[in-house]
């Protein structure tokens, strides 16, 4: 599936929008003292990169940076919003009901395969507790709440002509 180009625009600033709210609540939770599963993709790409370099026995990347991971989780929401704008065509139902299916879907994606693949067990279990977990699949799921609400308001709409008719100037003629 592709983005048209037309819609890239709107979906990229979607999610600038859910991307900011996500970081607010993580950004919260972490102020709160409650600890959520945030870089667990950084980590399994850079575990993947090192154990590829000590294969080559060239070394390691080294350790990201704050202002590294704040990038790198800013530029997954944004592929996270192009991928959203490619597949919501496909998808039923009003934007919420779009939003909870694809949050849904990427968290057990999250869960299933990546924190486990970084030794954090099934959905962060190992370092998160019950509500650790559920602080994240919130934030999560708000980051898909706010992108697909704001998708729906930027997005071009676009008809076909059979679907709404001739237009009047060329029933005009």
């Amino acid at each position: 599936m592709r983005v048209p180009l037309r819609t890239a625009g709107a979906a990229l600033a979607a999610g600038v929008a859910a991307d900011a709210v996500n970081t607010a609540m993580l950004w919260g939770f972490d102020a709160l003292g409650v600890p959520t599963a945030h870089g667990g993709l950084l980590r399994l790409l850079k575990g993947s990169a090192d154990a590829a370099l000590a294969t080559a026995r060239v070394g390691a990347l080294p350790t990201p940076t704050s202002a590294f991971q704040i990038g790198f989780h800013a530029a997954v929401g944004l592929a996270m919003a192009l991928g959203y704008a490619a597949a919501e065509p496909h998808l039923p139902g009003p934007p919420w009901s779009k939003a909870l299916a694809t949050a849904l879907a990427v968290w057990l994606v999250n869960a299933a395969l990546v924190l486990p693949a970084t030794g954090e067990g099934l959905a962060g279990s190992h370092h998160l507790g019950g509500l650790g977990i559920a602080a994240f699949a919130l934030a999560h799921t708000a980051f898909f709440l706010v992108l697909a609400e704001a998708y729906a308001r930027l997005r071009p709409i676009h008809h076909s002509r059979k679907a709404i008719g001739p237009c009047r100037a060329q029933t005009a003629r």
